[in-house]
């Protein structure tokens, strides 16, 4: 009963949006069931149970020191301080192809337009914001304006792109610190 009432919780926070790609949040509280995650990305913070704890530290506080991450990751920018040279950021699971599919009908969510659930899903399934520094010579790009080229930009720039976009940004972090992070075009 356990288990089908926490199956019911994750699937009801499941979601894509008709905002941008953007899929909605989960309900303050829920929390995140960790699957197959996409090659080449990690599930922070995932409990023994398979669940992830969510608590939402306000923008700019660091992460603690528990909750690192390493590697390549996905998320949404929820914040950037220029003068802290910080970025906050929302985790999601990229999908892509018959992964995509997979998670789509594990979510029961149905195919949409521009291949959303079969060529491409983003599942985010709580609010749980993580801040990070920026390397002094981290390389941040964001979509140029033909939509398939990527061009440098600076914190400030990349901060205005991503809140005016919405879309997610795939980024590296080695030692604590963001040192890649490129805006992803989405349909």
């Amino acid at each position: 009963m356990t288990l089908a009432s926490f199956l019911l919780l994750s699937l009801a926070a499941c979601g894509h949006s008709t905002d941008g790609g953007k899929p909605a949040d989960a309900a303050p509280g829920s929390t995140q069931a960790v699957g197959a995650a996409p090659a080449g990305t990690s599930t922070p913070g995932a409990t023994p149970t398979g669940r992830s704890s969510v608590s939402t530290p306000g923008p700019g506080t660091p992460t603690a020191a528990a909750d690192q991450l390493t590697g390549t990751q996905r998320a949404y920018l929820k914040a950037a301080d220029t003068a802290k040279g910080t970025i906050t950021f929302d985790l999601v699971e990229w999908f892509e192809g018959k992964a995509a599919v997979n998670a789509c009908k594990a979510d029961g969510v149905e195919p949409a337009e521009n291949d959303w659930c079969t060529g491409w899903y983003i599942r985010n399934n709580n609010k749980k914001v993580r801040t990070y520094p920026v390397a002094p010579d981290a390389s941040l790009r964001i979509v140029g304006t033909t939509g398939t080229d990527l061009v440098d930009a600076d914190l400030k720039k990349f901060r205005a792109t991503l809140l005016t976009t919405g879309r997610i940004f795939v980024f590296t972090v080695k030692a604590g610190q963001i040192t890649k992070a490129d805006e992803v075009y989405s349909p």
